[in-house]
C-alpha cells in the first residue's frame, strides 16, 4: 500500500511547465499559498522540448495582440527573476515557393500586422538572394522578415521562475501523476495524486498535452489533444544563419542557429494525434534532412547531432484556453491548448491567470480565449502554427 501525504494550499497549480510555473509565481507574489505539482521533473515536459523561439506575427487580430504582450512579459520578467534567459532578437524570415503564398503574407500583413505596429518587410527574389546567399535562391520567389521575433533560452527561464517559487516558501510536489481532482457538491476540495494529498480550494490546471486527461476527473471535457512533435540539432557550425529562424511556408518546416552555433530545426509529417513516448522516428529525421539540404544547400555536410520530441496541445482552432466555466465545479481554472506557442506565451498567461482567479479581473487580452468560445462557435482560428 502506497502511504499518502497530506498537504494543505490554497491554490493547487497542476503542471511544472512554463505556464503552470509562471502562474503560481504569480500567485505567490500576492501572498497566496501555492502548490505546483508535476507527474514528472518539474520543466521535464514540452517547456524545454523546443527550439526556444518568440514571435508576435500571427493569423488573427487576437493572437497577435497577445503575442506583443507576451514578448513585452519576457523582457520585463527577466529583471524579476534574476536569471538572464538571453534574448536575442534576430527576426524570422518566412520564406515563398509561390506568388499566391507571398500575398497571402501581404495581405495579413496590411490588415493586421501594420495596424498593430509589427508589420514585416517584404522581399522579392533578387534581394533575397543577394541578402542570404547560403539559401537555395532558385526555390523562392520572396520572403517575409519579421524584425520583432527572435529566440531565448528556455532552461533560464523556468528556473528563474522555479529558483523565485522556492525563494517565496512556495509547495513544489514533482514526480507525483494526479489521479482525480476532488470534487464535492460542485466544489473543488484539492487533488489526489501517487503518494500525495493536497487539499485546496482552487485548483489550475496547466498540465499541456495532459490537460484534457486531468479536467475529465472533474467531469469536465475540453477538445485539447496531444501532437507529438520531433526536433533535431546538429553540431555547432560557425555562424552563418541570420536571422534566427528560417521557415519555408511550402514545407512547414524552420531553421535556425543557437549561440553555440548548433542548427536547429524540425518539420511537419502529420504525426496522429495522441500520448505517444517521446520516442524519434527515422521518418522525421530523413524528411527535416531533405528539407535543410534542399533549402540551405550547404548544409548537406553537417553532422546530426541528436533529436527528441515533445508535444503541441493542440486545440480545435489553434488557439489557448484560459479560464472557466460556470458549469465547471466552482474554484475549478485552466489554462492549456497553447498549439506550440506556450513558451512565448507563458510569462504573460501566467500574470493574467493569476489576476483572474484572485481577483476576478478579466483582461481583454484574455477574454477571445475563455471556454466558452468553443460552445458558442466563436473559434479564434490560427493557421500560422510552425513546425
Amino acid at each position: 500500500m502506497i502511504r499518502r501525504v497530506v498537504h494543505n494550499a490554497d491554490v493547487v497549480v497542476i503542471g511544472g511547465g512554463v505556464v503552470g510555473l509562471a502562474t503560481a509565481y504569480n500567485l505567490a507574489k500576492k501572498g497566496v499559498k501555492v502548490a505546483l505539482v508535476d507527474k514528472g521533473i518539474i520543466g521535464s515536459g514540452s517547456s524545454t522540448r523546443n527550439a526556444s523561439r518568440f514571435r508576435v506575427q500571427f493569423g488573427n487580430v487576437e493572437n497577435t495582440k497577445y503575442a506583443i504582450e507576451a514578448v513585452k512579459e519576457l523582457k520585463r520578467i527577466k529583471g524579476e527573476l534574476n536569471w538572464n534567459p538571453m534574448i536575442r532578437r534576430g527576426g524570422y524570415l518566412w520564406l515563398f515557393r509561390s506568388n499566391e503564398a507571398m500575398r497571402s503574407f501581404e495581405e495579413i500583413n496590411k490588415s493586421i500586422w501594420r495596424p498593430l505596429g509589427v508589420s514585416v518587410r517584404l522581399m522579392d527574389g533578387g534581394e533575397l538572394a543577394n541578402k542570404y546567399p547560403y539559401l537555395n535562391h532558385k526555390l523562392y520567389v520572396g520572403a517575409a522578415f519579421g524584425p520583432q521575433d527572435g529566440e531565448l533560452h528556455h532552461d533560464y527561464l523556468m528556473y528563474g521562475y522555479l529558483s523565485r517559487l522556492r525563494e517565496m516558501g512556495a509547495l513544489i510536489i514533482d514526480e507525483t501523476p494526479i489521479t482525480k481532482i476532488s470534487v464535492v457538491n460542485g466544489e473543488v476540495k484539492g487533488v489526489e495524486g501517487v503518494g500525495a494529498v493536497i487539499n485546496a480550494k482552487t485548483v489550475i490546471v496547466t498540465a499541456g498535452a495532459w490537460s484534457s486527461e486531468i479536467l475529465k476527473t472533474a467531469g469536465v471535457e475540453l477538445p485539447i489533444n496531444a501532437v507529438r512533435k520531433e526536433i533535431g540539432i546538429t553540431v555547432p557550425v560557425r555562424f552563418f544563419i541570420e536571422p534566427s529562424l528560417v521557415i519555408d511556408t511550402h514545407t512547414n518546416a524552420y531553421f535556425g542557429q543557437t549561440l553555440r552555433g548548433e542548427v536547429i530545426g524540425s518539420i511537419e509529417v502529420n504525426e496522429e494525434p495522441g500520448l505517444k513516448p517521446f520516442n524519434n522516428t527515422l521518418r522525421w529525421l530523413r524528411a527535416w534532412a531533405r528539407a535543410m539540404v534542399e533549402a540551405m544547400p550547404v548544409s548537406r555536410r553537417i553532422p546530426v547531432m541528436r533529436i527528441w520530441s515533445g508535444y503541441y496541445e493542440v486545440t480545435p482552432d489553434n488557439s489557448h484556453i484560459m479560464g472557466r466555466l460556470d458549469s465547471w465545479p466552482r474554484g475549478l481554472y485552466v489554462a492549456a491548448g497553447f498549439s506550440g506557442h506556450g513558451l512565448m506565451f507563458g510569462p504573460l498567461t501566467g500574470r493574467l491567470m493569476a489576476e483572474y482567479v484572485l481577483d476576478g479581473k478579466l483582461s481583454p487580452l484574455m477574454e477571445p480565449f475563455l471556454p466558452d468560445r468553443l460552445s458558442k462557435g466563436r473559434l479564434i482560428r490560427e493557421h500560422l502554427v510552425i513546425g
